[in-house]
């Protein structure tokens, strides 16, 4: 089954092709199993291991990834330090300072190192966020029970609440209490 033309080379992809490869079809498994930010960063820095005159192999193409998978978790700092790494490692190449393909993964390593910092307080910023606002909420909540409280005991007196602030939330509290109640 023809899938596209490589926009790059321009000959036909097939989809049997890539299939009829064990390693071609665990390569497809592990793309697909990717977080969508993920996958593209990742098949860019597994391109940077191609060799200058050859092809990248299925086979190397899989254990690289699942190298990659074993160092970190998939996640955006994940995609962020893949994408880092890529268009730096691209910059040096168009600057002829090092056009070797990689070896291993260290410079992944020390830009996840590196922006991992601010992953964190960009992490601890969303649970300080969501922590006030529970806290936020449980406020609103007591002080809503506050003003029914205030206006039972008002009732219970005698004194008239209908059209004081807070009526509506009184009468809403009132009938779940007489439904509980079975009233």
């Amino acid at each position: 089954m023809k899938l596209a033309r490589c926009p790059i080379c321009h000959s036909d992809i097939h989809l049997d092709q890539l299939l009829e490869d064990d390693a071609g079809r665990e390569l497809l498994a592990l793309i697909a199993k990717c977080n969508a930010e993920v996958a593209r960063p990742l098949v860019a820095y597994i391109s940077l291991f191609r060799p200058e005159k050859s092809a990248l192999s299925n086979s190397r193409a899989v254990k690289l990834i699942k190298e990659v998978f074993a160092l970190y978790p998939q996640s955006l700092l994940l995609a962020h330090a893949l994408s880092e790494t890529v268009q730096s490692v691209q910059n040096k190449r168009r600057n002829a300072q090092n056009t070797a393909p990689l070896a291993n993964h260290n410079y992944l390593k020390q830009v996840y190192e590196t922006n991992a910092p601010k992953f964190m307080s960009t992490q601890v910023q969303q649970v300080n966020d969501a922590e006030q606002a529970q806290t936020n909420t449980q406020a609103e909540q007591q002080e809503k029970m506050n003003t029914i409280l205030g206006l039972e005991q008002l009732r219970k007196y005698g004194k008239e609440i209908w059209g004081m602030p807070g009526y509506e939330l009184w009468v809403e509290w009132k009938k779940k209490q007489e439904a509980l109640n079975g009233k």
